[in-house]
């Protein structure tokens, strides 16, 4: 059996974990969850409205000082080399936000998919990649490279981008090789890495996780999950799962430090010969500090982007775009866990987005009993968040 509740957008809902969600490896196994969460929707709040372009793509974050700051995508349309990084801030509530600053914003380049931390020192990090489409008398392909930028100031100023993957935003000379893959002068296979989840500092070291392969356009193999290490300006990829998911397109990872020491990992799939095709949300974990993961579960739903956290009670929550299995309807919902990843309920409903693009949330705690959900609204016409207050029994 799965959990089973009642729930409609901003009223109570409450549901019991009774068996695992995932399919098959240790999610199977473990004690199912013996405690039930209640949630309700307190209040909804615009944090941004588009005014004429495309708003996607949120992260969030609590500041040094007690405030909050949002960072999300502003682009004419949702992919176009005019994207760019804005900035907010909000009251420690979650209630009152300032208005639209622009953080970071690359000419031809299309800045996006944000994700902010904060760091054990106060800093904030965040992460974002830069996509680009080149043409070629040979045809077209597309490119994307990682970067993270530094905030001492909570969140005032950042220092400039350092890139976390290796390679040019513009490749010299880019021709198809005899195998179909785009390649620089040098024969060096062009690559494609992109994040949307942010970093996790442990013992002073980061990870971020990322996914990627060879630039979109070339006949390569399906993309593949890593974890991009630092600890301090330099950056070390290591693949996971790379075997265990060489039959679909993996990517959009999101990762949590659970209390038991343990990794989460939940992540998005594609089926076929298209990264855009269904593929059901999966899960691993990892047991020692993401050197190696369990093989992955399934979730019964097509969930995109997953924002994964451990609230200060212990509640794990996953936020994440559900859409149904031909990808023609969308909504914002987000599972919880109270075994830290062995069972988890039934997606809970946060918004019905319909035939409109929405989602890619994310999730900051307010307090003991309150957290923030935000996501970007039908059509990217606005960011907005919902206070959930929860309990316990």
């Amino acid at each position: 059996m799965r959990a089973t509740f009642t729930c409609l957008v901003f009223l109570s809902c409450s549901a019991q974990a009774t068996s695992p969600v995932p399919s098959g490896g240790d999610a199977a196994t473990d004690a199912p969850a013996k405690t039930i969460a209640s949630f309700v929707a307190e209040q909804a709040i615009t944090i941004a409205k588009a005014k004429g372009n495309h708003l996607a793509f949120t992260g969030i974050t609590r500041l040094k000082d007690g405030r909050l700051m949002i960072a999300y995508r502003e682009g004419k349309s949702h992919v176009d080399d005019t994207g760019r990084i804005i900035k907010q801030f909000g009251t420690s509530d979650g209630v009152t936000w300032t208005e639209p600053e622009v953080l970071l914003d690359t000419p031809g380049a299309d800045d996006r998919d944000p994700s902010i931390a904060t760091l054990a020192n106060g800093n904030i990090v965040i992460d974002y990649f830069q996509y680009k489409v080149i043409t070629t008398a040979e045809g077209q392909f597309a490119i994307a490279h990682l970067f993270a930028a530094t905030s001492t100031d909570d969140g005032k100023t950042f220092a400039a981008p350092i890139q976390v993957d290796t390679g040019s935003m513009s490749p010299t000379n880019p021709t198809l090789n005899t195998m179909g893959n785009w390649v620089d002068d040098t024969k060096q296979e062009i690559k494609f890495h992109a994040s949307s989840a942010p970093v996790l500092e442990r013992n002073g070291k980061w990870t971020l996780p990322a996914y990627g392969g060879n630039a979109i356009g070339s006949e390569s193999p399906k993309w593949t999950l890593s974890m991009f290490d630092s600890a301090g300006s330099t950056w070390t990829e290591t693949p996971a799962l790379t075997d265990a998911l060489a039959n679909v397109w993996a990517s959009e990872p999101s990762i949590v430090q659970l209390a038991s020491g343990k990794t989460l990992m939940h992540f998005r799939t594609a089926e076929g010969d298209s990264a855009s095709n269904a593929g059901k949300m999966m899960q691993s974990i990892s047991t020692d500090d993401r050197k190696t993961w369990a093989s992955p579960t399934s979730f019964s739903f097509v969930g995109h982007a997953p924002e994964l956290v451990q609230l200060s009670s212990g509640l794990v929550l996953s936020a994440y775009r559900e859409l149904d299995d031909k990808i023609t309807r969308e909504k914002v919902a987000f599972s919880w866990s109270l075994s830290e990843g062995s069972t988890w309920s039934d997606s809970q409903e946060v918004l019905n987005c319909g035939a409109s693009e929405c989602g890619y949330p994310a999730i900051v705690e307010l307090d003991r009993e309150r957290f923030a959900l935000a996501y970007y609204a039908p059509g990217g016409q606005a960011i907005k968040a919902v206070i959930y207050r929860y309990t316990l029994e």
